[in-house]
C-alpha cells in the first residue's frame, strides 16, 4: 500500500511533468509557464482551493494581458506617462490582492502584465504573440494540473468542511463537559462561561465553503443553506459573547433549584451536540434529532426573587435566563439544519435565500504594501535607466514580481528569504551545469524533473514548509528555463544573471520594507494597537447610524488578530523593560473590549426593536460619545490618569441610573416589565464595555510597549 506521505508528492510530479512534456510536444516556447502553473495550485489546502486558484490564475491572466495591451497602445511612445501608469496599475493590484477571496487573482493579474510588456519590448506584433503563448501556457497548465488530481487518488474538499464542523462540535461537547463539572463541584461558574473558542474554526470553516463549492456537487447545490448555517455558528458566538459579559456580574452561588435548571440546559446543550457528531458521521439517532432535545424557556427566578437587594446578580441572573434560553433555540436550530444539510431527516423546510451585500473595507496594510510596492518599482526603473543594468528592463519585471510576492507576506524576514533562494539556486545550478548537459532525450528530462519535484515536496511536508516547496519548485523550473526550449540552450550566465539581479531586488526591498511603514513585528504590534483605538472610535462614533455600504475605518477585532500575530513574532529578550505577561493580558483585555463592543451593539439594536425610551437613548449618546472623545489620543501612552477618571465618571453616572431602574422604583409606571428588563440589559452591557476600556487603558499603561519604538536596525 502507497505510504500517504506520498500522494501529494507524486501527483505534483506528475502534473509538472506533464505540462512541461506536453509543451514541449506541443511545440511552444517557455514552457517553464505551465509548469509554474502546477507548482502554485498544488500549494493549496484542497483541491476545491486548488481549482479556485486555477480559476483565478486564468481570469487573472487574461486582465492582465488586457491591461499590458491598454498600456502598450496608449503611451508605447511617451515613456512618462507609460511609467507612471504601469507603477500606479503595479500598486492598484498589490492593494486589491489582499483580499482574501479574489486576491490571487491580482497577483497573478500584475505578474502577467509586466511579462508581457517586458517580454514585448512595447512592440505590438511581439506583445500580441506573448500574451496569447502565456494564455495557452496556463491553460495547459491548469488543464494538466486538474487530470491528474481528479483522476489520481481524488478527494473532495466537502471532506474537510466535515471535518472541520466535527472539531467544533468535539470542542464544544468539551466546554460543556467542564461547565458542567464546574457547577457540581463549586455551585457556580469561576470561570468565564464563554463557549466561543472555536471562532477560529468558524474563520476556516467560512473559507472552506467556499473552496469546495467548487469541487462538490452537493455543496455546490446547497449553498445557501450552508451559508445559512455559517450565519447561525456565527450567531451562537455572539450569544456566547454575551455571555463573557456576565463574568464580572455573576460571583454568588447559584441555588439549587437553579443548578437543577442549569444542569439541564448542559445536558441538552451536550447531547445535541452529541447528535451533530452522529450525524456529521452518518450515524444519527433514529434518523432524527430527537424529542428530549426540544428547547424550552430557562427561567431562572421566581416571583420570589424579584426583591433582591443586590441590583448587579439580579440583573446578571435575569440577562444569564434570556441568553440561555436563546443559546438553547439556537443551537436546536443550527442541528435541524446540519441534518437538513446531510440528508439524515424528512423535513420539508427550505431555508431563504438571503444575499447580504458585503460592504467594501478599507485595508491599510494593504495600502502600505501598495506604497511600498510602488516605490520599489520606481527604484528599479531608476536604476535601468540611469545605470547601465545588465539585463536592462529584466530588474524591473523582476522588482514588480519580487515585491508582490514579498509584501504579501506577514512579516516576511526579507534576509531569510534572500538565504533560502541562494541555497535553492546553488543546488539547482549544480544540477544544470554538471547533469543536465548529458540529458539527450525527452524522456530524461521529464524523469529529471519528476525525481527534483518529488524529492522537494516529499521532504519538506509540513505545513509551514510551504514557502520552502514553493521556492525550491519555482526556482528549478526558472534556473533550467534554458534546458526547457525547443533547442536546448546550457548558458550559466543567463542563470547568473538572473541570481545577481534577484539579490539587487531583493535588497531594496529590504531597505523600503523597513524604512516606510517596517513591517518589523514591534513596528506591527505598535501600529495595530493604534487602529484598534481609531477603529473603537470610529465604531463608538456610527454604531447608530444607518450601515454603508463601504468601512473606511479598520476593523478592531482584526487590529487585535493581527496585533497578536505580531507580538508572537518579537524576541522579547531584547527588551527586557517589557513583560511578555502582561502583554498578553494587553491582548486579552482588547479582545474582550472587541466582544464586548459587538454584545453591547447587538443589544443596543434589540433595545430599540422592543422599546424607546427618550431619556436612554440620551444618556447612551452622551455616553457614546464621551467615549469617542476619549478614544480620540492614542492608546499608547504613559499617563493615563485623565482618561482612566473620565471612565470613572461615566461608570458612576451609568452605575446610579441602573439602580434607578430597580422594579421597586417609580420608574415602573412609565415602563412594564419587557422595557425595563430590556432596558436593565442594555445599561448593563454598556457598563461592562465601558470597564473593559478601563481595563485596556490600563494594561497598555502597565505593559509599557512604548519601548518598542527603541527597536535595533540591522542589515
Amino acid at each position: 500500500m502507497l505510504n500517504p506521505r506520498c500522494i501529494l508528492p507524486l501527483k505534483v510530479a506528475i502534473a509538472l511533468t506533464l505540462a512541461i512534456v506536453s509543451a514541449l510536444w506541443l511545440g511552444w516556447e517557455r514552457p517553464y509557464w505551465a509548469g509554474f502553473a502546477v507548482v502554485v495550485m498544488a500549494a493549496t489546502e484542497t483541491s476545491g482551493h486548488s481549482l479556485k486558484k486555477g480559476r483565478h490564475r486564468l481570469v487573472g491572466t487574461l486582465i492582465g494581458v488586457m491591461a499590458a495591451f491598454i498600456l502598450v497602445a496608449s503611451f508605447a511612445q511617451q515613456p512618462l506617462p507609460f511609467l507612471l501608469g504601469y507603477s500606479l496599475f503595479a500598486a492598484l493590484c498589490v492593494y486589491l490582492q489582499g483580499n482574501p477571496r479574489s486576491g490571487y487573482m491580482w497577483t497573478i493579474c500584475l505578474m502577467v502584465c509586466s511579462l508581457v510588456l517586458v517580454m514585448g519590448k512595447l512592440l505590438p506584433e511581439l506583445t500580441f504573440s506573448m500574451a496569447v503563448l502565456r494564455v495557452q501556457e496556463t491553460v495547459l497548465g491548469i488543464l494538466c494540473f486538474t487530470l491528474v488530481f481528479s483522476l489520481l487518488w481524488p478527494s473532495s474538499s466537502r471532506t474537510v468542511v466535515i471535518s472541520t464542523l466535527q472539531l467544533y462540535f468535539d470542542n464544544q461537547i468539551k466546554q460543556l463537559q467542564v461547565a458542567k463539572d464546574e457547577l457540581a463541584e463549586q455551585g457556580s461558574f469561576t470561570k468565564e462561561l464563554n463557549l466561543g473558542d472555536s471562532l477560529r474554526q468558524l474563520t476556516r470553516l467560512e473559507d472552506l465553503i467556499y473552496a469546495a463549492s467548487a469541487d462538490s456537487y452537493h455543496i455546490t447545490q446547497d449553498y445557501a443553506k450552508w451559508q445559512a448555517l455559517l450565519r447561525q455558528l456565527n450567531q451562537w458566538a455572539l450569544l456566547c459573547g454575551h455571555l463573557a459579559e456576565l463574568n464580572d456580574q455573576i460571583k454568588e452561588k447559584v441555588t439549587p433549584g437553579q443548578t437543577a435548571v442549569l444542569a439541564s440546559l448542559i445536558d441538552r446543550l451536550s447531547q445535541r451536540a452529541h447528535t451533530a457528531l452522529a450525524i456529521l458521521d452518518n450515524k444519527p439517532k433514529n434518523g432524527t434529532i430527537g424529542i428530549q432535545a426540544m428547547p424550552c424557556q430557562v427561567s431562572l427566578l421566581n416571583s420570589s426573587q424579584h426583591g433582591v437587594n443586590n441590583q448587579n446578580q439580579h440583573g446578571a441572573t435575569l440577562i444569564l435566563g434570556t441568553l440561555l434560553t436563546e443559546l438553547d433555540q439556537l443551537q436546536f436550530d443550527i442541528v435541524e439544519a446540519l441534518s437538513d444539510l446531510t440528508g439524515t431527516t424528512n423535513s420539508k423546510k427550505t431555508s431563504k435565500e438571503r444575499r447580504y451585500k458585503e460592504k467594501w473595507v478599507f485595508r491599510p496594510d494593504s495600502a502600505i504594501a501598495a506604497l511600498k510596492a510602488f516605490l520599489v518599482i520606481w527604484v528599479c526603473i531608476a536604476l535601468w535607466l540611469l545605470i547601465p543594468m545588465p539585463g536592462g528592463a529584466m530588474i524591473v519585471l523582476l522588482g514588480a514580481i519580487l515585491s508582490t510576492v514579498v509584501l504579501s507576506l506577514p512579516f516576511a524576514n526579507v534576509k531569510t528569504l534572500l538565504f533560502s533562494m541562494l541555497g535553492w539556486s546553488l543546488f539547482v545550478l549544480a544540477q544544470y551545469v554538471l547533469l543536465m548537459p548529458m540529458l539527450t532525450e525527452l524522456w530524461q528530462l521529464a524523469a529529471f524533473y519528476f525525481v527534483n519535484a518529488f524529492g522537494i515536496w516529499y521532504l519538506l511536508n509540513q505545513p509551514q514548509q510551504v514557502l520552502q516547496r514553493m521556492l525550491g519548485s519555482q526556482l528549478l523550473i526558472m534556473m533550467t528555463s534554458g534546458a526547457m526550449q525547443l533547442t536546448p540552450v546550457y548558458d550559466i550566465q543567463l542563470a547568473l544573471l538572473q541570481l545577481i539581479l534577484i539579490i539587487v531586488v531583493m535588497l531594496i526591498v529590504f531597505f523600503i520594507n523597513h524604512l516606510v511603514f517596517p513591517n518589523t513585528p514591534e513596528s506591527t504590534f505598535l501600529r495595530e494597537l493604534g487602529r484598534l483605538r481609531s477603529g473603537l472610535k470610529h465604531a463608538m462614533d456610527r454604531h447608530c447610524a444607518p450601515s454603508k455600504s463601504f468601512q473606511f475605518y479598520p476593523d478592531p477585532l482584526r487590529s487585535v488578530a493581527m496585533a497578536e500575530n505580531a507580538a508572537s513574532r518579537i524576541n522579547w529578550a531584547t527588551y527586557p523593560e517589557v513583560d511578555a505577561k502582561k502583554v498578553s493580558e494587553l491582548i486579552n483585555s482588547a479582545y474582550k473590549a472587541c466582544l464586548l463592543y459587538w454584545a453591547f451593539k447587538d443589544n443596543h439594536q434589540r433595545w430599540q426593536l422592543s422599546t424607546r425610551s427618550k431619556a436612554i437613548e440620551v444618556l447612551v449618546a452622551k455616553i457614546m460619545n464621551s467615549l469617542a472623545g476619549i478614544l480620540e489620543e492614542s492608546i499608547i501612552s504613559e499617563a493615563l490618569t485623565a482618561h482612566q477618571q473620565q471612565l470613572d465618571d461615566l461608570l458612576g453616572e451609568l452605575q446610579h441610573y441602573l439602580i434607578g431602574l430597580d422594579r421597586e422604583s417609580v420608574l415602573q409606571f412609565a415602563l412594564n416589565v419587557e422595557d425595563v428588563d430590556a432596558s436593565y440589559r442594555l445599561l448593563t452591557s454598556l457598563k461592562l464595555l465601558i470597564a473593559s476600556l478601563k481595563s485596556l487603558s490600563s494594561n497598555v499603561q502597565k505593559s509599557e510597549v512604548h519601548h518598542l519604538r527603541l527597536q535595533p536596525f540591522a542589515v
